[in-house]
């Protein structure tokens, strides 16, 4: 068991392509999950949003290649948090659709908030 705690660490490279991917899932289930709720459910729009999700992971496997090529992990590392903050605000605007309480600076940062609210 000890061993396999020792293994989780976040500073290995396997957790720069999971944690993205892992987020990925999560909004698509969210997101998902909104559109059901609200009757929205459309072909069209989840083709849409996972092409975007094709396109985010194709970012990082290119970051990847320029990281191993060039020795340069700082773009590989850039991209990757890039992809997380984006499904992060990704799966805290499903949530705040859903109904899910947030603190009130956040719910003003987020983009369907004000949407709703013009």
């Amino acid at each position: 068991m000890e061993e396999i705690i020792n293994n989780l660490q976040f500073t290995q490279n396997y957790w720069v392509i999971l944690l993205p991917c892992i987020l990925m899932v999560i909004d698509i289930i969210t997101g998902y999950y909104n559109a059901w709720k609200n009757n929205e459910v459309s072909s069209s729009k989840m083709r849409d949003g996972l092409g975007k999700k094709l396109a985010e992971l194709v970012y990082i496997v290119i970051a990847m290649l320029i990281s191993i090529a060039f020795g340069i992990k700082a773009i590989f590392y850039f991209i990757s948090l890039y992809v997380i903050y984006m499904e992060l605000v990704s799966i805290a605007e499903n949530c705040n659709k859903l109904g899910v309480t947030m603190p009130k600076i956040l719910e003003d940062k987020l983009n369907n908030y004000k949407k709703e609210n013009e």
